[in-house]
């Protein structure tokens, strides 16, 4: 059985990046509660309050993306662990799939995907759910994952994916995620052989810092370019601010308010500021949580899966 490549990101793809005037891709921030301690996440340091998006908020949200494109990108989560909503979660992906949305996802560390989880997802309609699992052993995932159970992840991935042949559809389609870092850089072949036979799409992609959060030993160019998520995403808080970028978990940029104003109007307001500085390449011209930033380098991946 032979492992093909699906997607490789590159450098150029993300210099040309832009997203003119609406985003590309959504990320709303359901919640951020989160029931791990990740290791390379900047989680476990975040300020902000917690809380639960409100459903009138999340519809005006969606219904505003249908109206412009059905097919731009929604993620039900942003900095949180989305699963913990349980049915909440399920009636909102319904709602965004009701109103014709297209390609409506989810990432979880799929502890909390049980089999009532597996079957309402499937119902709801979401299209595609990352599961960031980053190991190959109970040992490497326990340094990673902190709090999580291993074991319970992997018969929990492996269900969805059986539930889903045996009701005979292909939604959501599951991709599983490896963030490559020292401590499980040599359990990539192995971890990208077990899940491709399995039937998922392996994502490999590099760490992150959270805006300088946590320590990435990867992000080590100098050779600045625009940066991806800059360009392509906005991101919603739970309490409807938007933020500068996808890896400003603790919301230190506001760029506007949902509650108050239209996605567009965010999006072609502050943001458009700072998506021209990027392209013009006058970095030195951001404020500085993002001029200091170096994760612009890590939005690259590679999609890994069966011929």
């Amino acid at each position: 059985m032979k492992i093909q490549k699906v997607v490789d990101n590159n450098k150029e793809a993300m210099r040309l990046s832009d997203s003119g005037d609406f985003p590309s891709v959504v990320l709303l921030d359901t919640t951020n509660y989160c029931n791990l301690a990740c290791s390379m996440c900047g989680h476990q340091v975040m300020a902000r309050k917690k809380g639960i998006m409100d459903m009138m908020l999340l519809r005006k949200i969606v219904d505003e993306i249908v109206e412009v494109d059905k097919d731009i990108r929604v993620w039900m989560v942003f900095f949180g662990e989305a699963l913990i909503l349980r049915y909440k979660l399920y009636w909102m992906i319904h709602y965004a799939k009701k109103k014709g949305l297209t390609d409506v996802v989810i990432n979880s560390n799929a502890n909390l995907l049980d089999e009532d989880a597996c079957r309402s997802l499937i119902e709801s309609g979401l299209d595609a759910i990352y599961v960031g699992i980053d190991s190959f052993s109970p040992e490497t995932y326990a340094k990673i994952r902190v709090k999580g159970d291993y074991e319970k992840v992997v018969g929990n991935v492996n269900r969805l994916l059986r539930l889903e042949k045996e009701m005979g559809v292909d939604k959501p389609k599951v991709f599983v995620q490896f963030v490559e870092m020292e401590e499980n850089a040599h359990e990539i072949e192995a971890f990208t052989k077990y899940w491709a036979e399995r039937g998922a799409t392996v994502k490999i992609r590099p760490m992150v810092s959270w805006a300088n959060t946590v320590e990435a030993k990867n992000l080590t160019s100098e050779d600045r370019h625009p940066c991806y998520w800059a360009l392509r995403t906005m991101n919603i808080c739970w309490d409807g601010r938007a933020v500068l970028c996808a890896v400003d978990f603790d919301a230190k940029y506001v760029a506007g308010d949902l509650n108050h104003q239209s996605v567009r109007e965010v999006w072609q307001g502050q943001l458009e500021s700072i998506r021209q500085l990027h392209l013009s390449g006058n970095y030195d011209e951001l404020p500085p949580f993002c001029a200091q930033c170096k994760d612009w380098q890590a939005a690259s991946a590679q999609f890994l899966r069966t011929e």
